[in-house]
């Protein structure tokens, strides 16, 4: 990457008398100190980078999807499977399940062994559907003779966070690999809604269930009880793994022969009063139709309560010594509960464990991870002996949606965009010792907390499925059978296999491996090979950086918002003060609670006053208690995840400030310099919910409001340049002057010269669905950095603490380079050589994002343009391209951010003077029925939505980053900073009834 000088012997004629060979530079090593940021502890690098490896990349999901099912189809030895999330029925290639392609892949080679490791989530705010995976894989073996060809070990967190902090962590790794000679690695998972194409299509296109994969707008179609059989259930697989009447029961009262029943069901709810009676919160749904087989349901200490129809809600007291005062505010099937193993029940029936009380939180976690040890042991000698694998895995396939809804065809699915890689050669073996090493691991701490668990409760647990704990269980080790000098070589590039690793991973590691002993005393330090890679790619940069990534949170300085909530008029202040709810204080001084503190309120309301209060409709009475309530809620929630452990006081990872160094260097050098990101619009999931609204206040003052953030680390640099050429002074002198403006000085000195250096992305795509048009944005998944078009950095590891510290999740990159060069003119004025395949790469890409390579409405201003990124005339034309797309959805769509000057609120509809909405925003469920006004259940709801229409002349996909979205607002919520760092949803989401706010949910990887 970086100009070297080589020293060199030649002979007296001045003709070298051996050939001067430049070592890599944009590798990692231990030891060796990066700069300005030499003070750092730099754990050891997980591999040294290797030559002769053959790199491909896929720019969609489509395709790296029908690259695993053909690599699938061709396994002889082994497949190794690790992810975030793994879902079993996910569809690799349209009508083939990843469940279907390993089971064709199996029966075809008896001496075929499969390995499949996604998250063990906690279940707790998030559910990847790992415990179905493993049902499903065990199924695998029913019907071979031995040995047992197809294991399933759900990977737990393994950080090095204290506490309650460490369950806010995961196994973030994205791996397959194949007869440990072919290994895929990079940002997809395989799972629901990857599967994309170039297209970006927002109409459904033949997917069903799960594979409509949109989690920033809630999903409004019903599934009646006859549409549910077409699924398979959570506790149709667990009865399918047992033998004996009831399970076979259980699992034909779960499956498709229960449509005669089903219709009966439907009938009888379309009759029901149930639903409709908000005072009693009841439904016959468990009733009518009992989830849970009498083996199951004997866990029980009481019945799971009833709950709202579909949507499971019940309402429960805030935590059990609150002597059952506002019982109603628990909101989630689970929130019941007093026990772990009802809450296990809960779980297998589908109700969400985000709501449980805080005291059954950690044992529940326990309970669910020893029940999947158990269930692992028993499949064993259960599901690997059955006569034959169970039916409905190929007739059904597919599994239930959560709450039994699905988004209606009038609603965009949400286009996916991500990058992945595949290599052949030596850097496989170091890709499949880190997933033997981390398989191992698990299994080791499986049998560790197997031992020191199996007591008298989890006995009389397991005793009721039928499972039969012993005082020890012994799972699955791997042995590697390649070793890296033996790799055929098969390219000419190098890779470089990155980890973020905890120091407890690594030590778990080691104790696993028998070649490696148990002293474990040498590791002191995390792996934070991600860092170090992308630090050293940056620092190394000399024309431009490319980086498309899921997050970007990085160490901001100051916070340029209004420091507390309360001081805010944005719609946090309404989500989580209690004061700002409007009516408050003539319904406050009636209920006895006006300046009570919220953990206060329940003790001290006065009940007599309550039902009067919610009765009081015409007055508003009825809408004040729904606001209370959220805001308890959401308070409760914050509490919750500051009882974790210390919050961190802010960002820490060094990836901004190593951006804004090298872009400074260039301004105070006179020499071009541009870096492009392309980033979501905002993260994952609605943009009411806390965590959602806090990351996106994250990012844009990492981005733009912080007092050192990016943008205005460039304007301080282009400022002070400036003012040095114009009254001829000294660099420092003029650096001197900026420091004591203030951040609207320093905005209205500079202007938009920033943008000289910094293009700033996001991406959409828009249609028209039963009649109305439509937009959502394209999710940004990518983690990936490419400096140059020398070197990639390509991986799992976002821009964020969790991901990048190496303390906390887990996660797997690589550093390409490639020695096949290509001569470019990336400025426009030079050629430059460049490696052949990132180079590639990026091409690919912005061809894609351009709308180039199958767009409905191609940016063919830009092809021009694709071949030089550092030239000026390039950064450009796509900033006019992206600015123009921008404001065309803005016109067309009014509930987008601004791309103008002025501040918008994160929700656009959102008017500070009455402190409510003009209009529906997407997240709101009224968004997406007919267009008419209802009563409002919360007072900063609208009555109706804005009018919306087609968009004119857009191209490609690209729009501009709205710049002052957000400008002023305070929307950091107050969770725990130290887990609140990036998030996925839950593919479990939270259930609401007349509530759009959802409730914070626990902050995972993705």
């Amino acid at each position: 990457m970086t100009s070297k000088q080589i020293s060199q012997l030649i002979s007296a004629d001045g003709t070298p008398t051996a050939t001067a060979v430049s070592a890599p530079g944009c590798f990692v090593h231990d030891d060796v100190p990066i700069a300005k940021h030499p003070d750092i502890t730099w754990g050891k690098v997980f591999s040294e980078p290797s030559n002769g490896n053959s790199v491909d990349f896929y720019v969609t999901g489509e395709e790296y999807f029908a690259a695993v099912a053909d690599a699938i189809a061709g396994a002889k030895k082994s497949i190794y499977i690790a992810g975030w999330q793994v879902n079993f029925d996910v569809e690799l290639i349209t009508g083939n399940t990843l469940y279907e392609c390993l089971e064709k892949a199996i029966d075809s080679n008896p001496a075929l062994r499969v390995y499949i490791m996604p998250w063990l989530s906690p279940k707790l705010g998030v559910n990847t559907g790992d415990f179905e995976t493993m049902l499903a894989v065990y199924q695998l073996n029913a019907g071979l003779p031995p040995p047992v060809r197809a294991f399933a070990l759900p990977a737990i967190a393994q950080s090095d966070m204290a506490g309650g902090l460490g369950i806010g962590f995961s196994h973030h790794q994205k791996l397959v690999v194949i007869d440990e000679v072919r290994a895929f690695v990079g940002g997809i998972d395989l799972a629901y809604g990857r599967r994309d194409n170039g297209r970006f299509p927002l109409a459904h296109e033949g997917r069903v269930g799960n594979e409509v994969y949109n989690t920033c707008i809630p999903p409004i179609h019903e599934l009646t009880k006859v549409e549910q059989v077409n699924y398979l259930t959570r506790n149709e697989l667990v009865c399918a793994c047992f033998d004996g009447f009831l399970a076979k029961a259980g699992a034909w009262w779960e499956s498709a022969s229960g449509r005669p029943v089903a219709t009966v069901l439907d009938w009888k709810r379309a009759g029901s009063d149930f639903a409709k009676d908000k005072r009693q919160e009841v439904s016959d749904w468990w009733n009518s139709k009992d989830l849970m087989p009498e083996f199951i349901r004997s866990l029980q200490d009481k019945p799971v309560e009833a709950v709202d129809d579909l949507t499971r809600w019940t309402y429960r007291r805030i935590n059990q010594s609150l002597n059952g005062k506002l019982d109603r505010l628990r909101q989630t099937g689970s929130a019941h509960v007093s026990t772990a193993s009802a809450a296990l029940v809960a779980w297998l029936n589908h109700a969400s464990m985000e709501q449980l009380p805080a005291e059954v939180r950690q044992e529940t976690i326990k309970i669910i991870e020893m029940f999947g040890i158990a269930v692992l042991k028993q499949l064993s000698v259960s599901a690997d002996n059955r006569p034959k694998r169970y039916k409905n895995l190929r007739k059904v396939r597919k599994m239930l949606p959560p709450d039994g809804k699905v988004l209606s065809p009038s609603q965009p699915r949400m286009p996916w965009h991500d990058v992945h890689a595949s290599i052949l050669g030596p850097a496989v073996s170091d890709l499949s010792r880190n997933f033997i090493r981390r398989w191992n691991s698990v299994a080791h701490r499986y049998e560790v907390s197997y031992r020191t668990r199996a007591g008298t409760e989890v006995s009389a647990l397991f005793d009721a499925f039928g499972l039969r704990p012993t005082a020890s269980v012994r799972l699955p080790r791997i042995s590697p059978s390649i070793p890296k000098k033996d790799q055929s070589k098969h390219g000419k590039c190098w890779v470089q296999v990155l980890r973020s690793a905890p120091a407890t991973l690594q030590r778990d590691e080691q104790m696993a491996d028998r070649a490696g002993g148990t002293d474990i005393r040498g590791i002191t330090h995390e792996q934070n090979n991600c860092l170090k890679a992308m630090l050293t790619a940056i620092y190394g940069s000399q024309k431009f950086i490319y980086i498309e990534g899921q997050f970007f949170q990085s160490e901001y300085g100051a916070d340029s918002s209004r420091k507390r909530v309360k001081d805010n008029v944005g719609p946090m202040s309404i989500l989580t003060d209690i004061e700002s709810v409007p009516g408050y204080e003539k319904y406050a001084k009636r209920l006895g609670i006006y300046g009570v503190s919220w953990d206060e309120i329940p003790s001290k309301v006065k009940w007599s006053e309550y039902d009067d209060v919610a009765r009081d409709i015409k007055a508003g009475g009825n809408v004040f208690v729904n606001d209370l309530k959220a805001v308890l809620g959401n308070i409760a929630a914050i509490k919750g995840s500051l009882l974790a452990g210390k919050p961190q006081e802010r960002v820490l990872n060094q990836i901004g400030e190593a951006l804004a160094n090298r872009i400074e260097k260039a301004i105070y050098d006179g020499q071009p310099f541009h870096v492009y990101m392309v980033l979501p619009v905002h993260p994952e999931g609605t943009l009411n919910t806390l965590n959602i609204m806090s990351q996106t206040h994250l990012t844009m003052q990492s981005l733009v409001f912080g007092s050192e953030s990016l943008v205005n680390r460039i304007r301080r640099a282009v400022r002070s340049i400036e003012i040095k050429n114009s009254k001829n002074i000294n660099l420092a002198s003029a650096k001197a002057i900026v420091n004591d403006y203030s951040l609207k000085d320093l905005e209205e000195q500079v202007g938009d010269r920033w943008k000289r250096y910094l293009t700033m992305l996001n991406l959409r795509n828009w249609d028209v669905l039963d009649g109305r048009p439509v937009t959502e944005q394209i999710y940004v998944h990518s983690k990936l950095l490419i400096a140059d078009d020398r070197v990639a950095v390509l991986g799992s590891a976002n821009i964020n603490d969790r991901s990048q510290l190496g303390n906390r999740d887990s996660e797997l990159a690589i550093v390409v380079r490639d020695d096949e060069q290509k001569s470019v003119n990336l400025d426009g004025v030079k050629p430059a050589l460049v490696s052949s395949c990132v180079h590639g790469l990026r091409v690919r890409l912005w061809k894609k994002l351009f709308g180039l390579t199958g767009g409905a409405h191609p940016a063919r201003s830009l092809a021009d343009f694709v071949e030089k990124p550092a030239a000026k005339e390039t950064w450009e034309a796509i900033q006019t391209v992206a600015y123009a797309n921008a404001q065309a959805y803005k016109d067309a769509f009014p509930f987008l951010p601004s791309v103008q000057s002025e501040p918008s609120s994160i929700w656009p509809t959102w008017n500070n003077s009455n402190r409510a909405l003009d209009y529906h925003m997407p997240f709101n469920e009224r968004f997406w029925r007919d267009d008419e006004v209802r009563d409002m259940a919360y007072s900063w709801h609208a009555k109706t939505r804005a009018k919306e229409k087609s968009p004119n002349n857009i191209q490609g996909f690209i729009v501009a980053l709205p710049v002052s979205w957000t400008k002023g607002e305070n929307n950091l919520s107050a969770m725990n900073l130290t887990i609140l760092a990036k998030t996925d949803p839950e593919i479990v989401p939270q259930q609401t009834v007349a509530s759009t706010t959802q409730p914070t949910r626990t902050e995972v990887n993705g």
